[in-house]
């Protein structure tokens, strides 16, 4: 079952359905073929560019290339008697972004109170390291507690999204392996906040963020626990004719037509500047 787009119509399929035909799969397969031959136009365009290179002569002719900008079409089609409607489950989006929304909050300030609970322990205990982190104790309850769970929420929506089984039930271990990456890199490590009390940037200790971490876990299991994302709802399934056997035993006024006027939407690959250095992106063409 594909959770994430569960009418997604196969490439190789090449034929339109003969006779009752949902009409969501009808579309979805004109604009599959739609995309699919730009692709391969441009798949030949790229593989005749390094023929040209390679050419004494070629090299000093434009690379021919056909670029369909938009497509226009009408689709003629008789809607069958009988439409039912059938049950559809899949993930709701909309919930699992708020969760997202609302843990990374709430590992945010697990993580923040646990690290200030280690300060007073080793203050008690007769050790500096922690001492002057207490004066960072309110913007770390404010001002950077958003700051950190705006981080975290990003994160979890790139590198979570996709973490739901198909049960509905989110990945406990893919959440808590990315929160606690953002908390190395962006709290543990905050060379600002110089959280240790030595060097900057040196850091907490391991005793501490195992600490954090234990607490972090706990937290996450529990919370995605109580949590499913699955959905079931009825859409009503419209079943269509669109061969000629078909259509020529349906009186001519039943015989629906729409106009489409279909547009690709383009992407390129870019260079992208990220904190782990240059990357490859897939971001929308330039017009």
């Amino acid at each position: 079952m594909n959770l994430l787009r569960p009418d997604l119509i196969p490439p190789g399929r090449r034929n339109f359905p003969k006779t009752m035909a949902k009409f969501r799969n009808l579309l979805g397969s004109i604009l599959n073929e739609f995309t699919q031959a730009q692709h391969q136009a441009n798949d030949y365009a790229s593989r005749l560019g390094k023929q040209y290179a390679e050419n004494d002569l070629l090299r000093y002719f434009k690379i021919p290339n056909a670029y369909v900008d938009g497509l226009r079409f009408d689709l003629r089609f008789a809607v069958n008697p009988g439409a039912e409607a059938e049950k559809i489950t899949e993930v709701n989006y909309r919930q699992l972004m708020q969760f997202f929304t609302q843990l990374a909050v709430s590992i945010t300030e697990t993580a923040i109170t646990s690290v200030l609970y280690a300060s007073e322990e080793s203050v008690v205990s007769g050790f500096e390291n922690y001492r002057k982190l207490r004066e960072k104790e309110q913007v770390l309850k404010t001002d950077f507690r958003d700051y950190l769970s705006g981080i975290l929420r990003k994160a979890l929506v790139e590198k979570a999204i996709n973490e739901v089984d198909p049960d509905g039930n989110p990945d406990p271990d893919k959440i808590f392996e990315i929160a606690m990456e953002v908390l190395h890199r962006k709290f543990f490590q905050h060379p600002e906040l110089n959280l240790s009390g030595n060097m900057p940037g040196q850091g907490l200790s391991q005793e501490v963020i195992e600490n954090c971490s234990s607490f972090v876990s706990t937290l996450i299991r529990h919370s995605c626990k109580s949590v499913n994302f699955l959905e079931t709802r009825e859409s009503e399934v419209i079943d269509v004719s669109i061969d000629a056997d078909s259509l020529s035993k349906v009186a001519p006024e039943n015989i629906q037509r729409i106009a489409f006027d279909v547009n690709l939407r383009n992407y390129q690959v870019s260079k992208m500047d990220t904190e782990q250095g240059s990357a490859d992106c897939i971001i929308p063409a330039e017009h």
